[in-house]
């Protein structure tokens, strides 16, 4: 995380979304697909780009053509340059059932990217809802098109949430904060500092 804090790009006014992540059942690749082809019908304008490799690659792209969202979402398969394309990018959407900490909502806020997440594993302690992105009650569909397209036509909020992100992903996600945490949680179960060989 520490090497995107500081380092990233403005906001840009375009309306690119990332997602990022394997192609698997469990992070839910085809809600937010269904998502964005409801946005697509309201006729708001917006460019998906999905980053990962899995299995479901096939099945996904399917469902991508047979939504009529080709010309919206592009699978890009593995990337080594998640920096740019989080830089490139307005916000990242995180649609995942099943999480534990992901690293990559911790990247796109250190890079001063807003996050729209399902309230899936740590997530919830991570995003700040309404302040540093949206967190999305499992299952509420409409509140998780309602918070893609609040973002998509609202650049202030999207360059304000992003700030607050950033902030946060510099205050608590680098390792000096991490390391110090853990010397917090021995302490706390009763380790006095000394080291025995």
């Amino acid at each position: 995380v520490k090497r995107f804090i500081g380092t990233s790009a403005p906001i840009p006014g375009g309306a690119n979304i990332l997602g990022v992540g394997s192609l698997y059942a469990v992070k839910r690749w085809d809600r937010l697909l269904m998502a964005v082809a409801e946005i697509k019908r309201k006729r708001v304008e917006f460019k998906l780009q999905i980053a990962g490799e899995g299995p479901l690659r096939q099945v996904l792209q399917q469902q991508m053509e047979g939504l009529d969202l080709s010309d919206r979402v592009r699978f890009l398969g593995h990337s080594q340059d998640i920096f740019t394309l989080m830089n490139d990018a307005r916000f990242l959407v995180h649609t995942a059932d099943s999480e534990g900490c992901p690293n990559v909502i911790m990247e796109a806020m250190a890079c001063g990217r807003p996050v729209v997440a399902m309230d899936a594993g740590d997530i919830p302690f991570l995003v700040d809802d309404g302040k540093t992105g949206f967190v999305i009650s499992q299952g509420d569909h409409a509140s998780l098109v309602f918070r893609i397209i609040e973002l998509l036509q609202n650049h202030s909020l999207c360059i304000q949430m992003g700030a607050a992100a950033r902030e946060k992903a510099a205050r608590e996600f680098g390792l000096e904060r991490l390391v110090e945490k853990t010397m917090k949680a021995y302490q706390g179960a009763g380790w006095d500092g000394t080291i025995n060989n």
